[in-house]
């Protein structure tokens, strides 16, 4: 497919063919993660009829941040990654205070997609009569001129519009944001996730053009992570049938699957996440940070009395998760997968087992895939974002 972007200039694009396992080459980045210096970055590789850890490890973070207003992206940083991760494609995905990540209905998503066009409109007034000069907000230069006592026909159309619902899967601009929606397998429920368009555009020219690897998929971390488990082969031994807790360095996730599909997203709510976990152990015990990890893996200091009410909230949040899913969807589960906690998952087990009857499994995240010849996994519950990354950016599929 050929694009005219100028009189003299034309670009060639060539999509992929073959469907799933099309992209057979890719690398999945977190950026902006907390409490992280560098970058998680894995690179997979599908070959031999099987997906291959090529590269696995971290890259500086880019020099700039992510920009938080339009007015800020002019200031575009170039970013270069290591040899070992110079894949064809880049899967980015960015955590972002601006970004959102959850289930819906479809009533719910249009109020999100129409939220905010009414404070835009006053911003902008506003503006106006602070900026003499003309100047309004993102950039763009007017004639001066008088403020209106009332809105606009226009700003009232604007206003009372309605955002049509996007198609499955079908990226969106609406209100200065990026939305894709996912259905659910129950009616009318969805997935959304959006994201600022100038971050998106920020993102999308964070690598340099004409050299690998090409910024091929913009993620939400929070997606990402659901798609971490796909490539598991208990979670695709149980054809794609699952309940999972995500613990991320500030929050803790529950998600659910049928048949591989998204059933159930929600972040434990009053919870933090791993940073507030070992904390809380820190705290109680009087430890140094240093002790934190040998006292809940192994230690005379039995850590239960300091870790018990940090999971007991998350439990009782995975009990009605149960319930919900076998409910709704007919699911029933005697274990569930427990991903990135770390130090202390066996303790979490334990717990699982005295309140719910519930074995929790806790396999390493790069199951399932072939390391290759001098590839160092390390710890790789800091690459789960990473590795979700490059799943769905390949588009496997369980």
């Amino acid at each position: 497919m050929k694009l005219q972007l100028t009189k003299d200039k034309t670009i060639e694009i060539k999509f992929p063919s073959g469907g799933a396992k099309s992209v057979r080459d890719i690398t999945g980045i977190e950026l902006f993660a907390t409490g992280e210096t560098e970058c998680p970055a894995i690179r997979l590789v599908y070959k031999k009829k099987s997906w291959h850890i090529a590269a696995s490890g971290f890259a500086k973070l880019p020099n700039g941040e992510l920009p938080m207003r339009w007015e800020d992206t002019p200031h575009q940083p170039v970013w270069e990654m290591p040899h070992e991760f110079t894949s064809p494609h880049a899967a980015l995905a960015v955590n972002s205070p601006m970004a959102t990540f959850a289930q819906s209905t479809a009533d719910a998503v249009v109020q999100d997609m129409m939220a905010g066009l009414a404070a835009q409109d006053e911003k902008s007034t506003a503006g106006d009569k602070l900026q003499p000069d003309g100047k309004r907000r993102f950039g763009i230069k007017r004639e001066q001129q008088a403020i209106p006592a009332k809105k606009t026909a226009a700003q009232q159309e604007n206003s009372a519009r309605k955002p049509p619902f996007p198609g499955a899967g079908t990226p969106v601009s609406e209100n200065g944001r990026r939305f894709v929606v996912r259905p659910m397998a129950e009616e009318n429920f969805h997935l959304c996730a959006s994201l600022p368009e100038f971050q998106t555009l920020w993102l999308s020219r964070l690598l340099p053009e004409g050299k690998r690897p090409t910024a091929s998929s913009i993620q939400v971390a929070e997606s990402a992570l659901m798609a971490s488990i796909l490539l598991q082969p208990e979670f695709i031994a149980a054809d794609g049938n699952a309940l999972a807790i995500f613990m991320r360095p500030d929050a803790t996730y529950l998600a659910g699957y049928k048949k591989g599909e998204p059933v159930l997203w929600r972040r434990c709510p009053g919870v933090g996440g791993a940073l507030a976990m070992r904390d809380t152990v820190r705290n109680t015990l009087g430890l140094d940070e240093e002790l934190v990890d040998s006292v809940l893996n192994e230690s005379l200091i039995d850590p239960r009395p300091a870790l018990e009410p940090f999971v007991r909230p998350i439990l009782s949040q995975l009990s009605l998760s149960l319930d919900y899913l076998a409910s709704k969807h007919g699911l029933k589960f005697d274990h569930a997968f427990l991903m990135g906690v770390g130090a202390g998952a066996s303790h979490w087990s334990t717990y699982a087992e005295e309140s719910l009857h519930l074995r929790l499994v806790s396999p390493d995240p790069f199951e399932g895939l072939e390391l290759d010849k001098g590839v160092d996994a390390g710890d790789a519950s800091r690459h789960l974002v990473a590795l979700g990354a490059a799943i769905a950016g390949a588009e496997v599929s369980a």
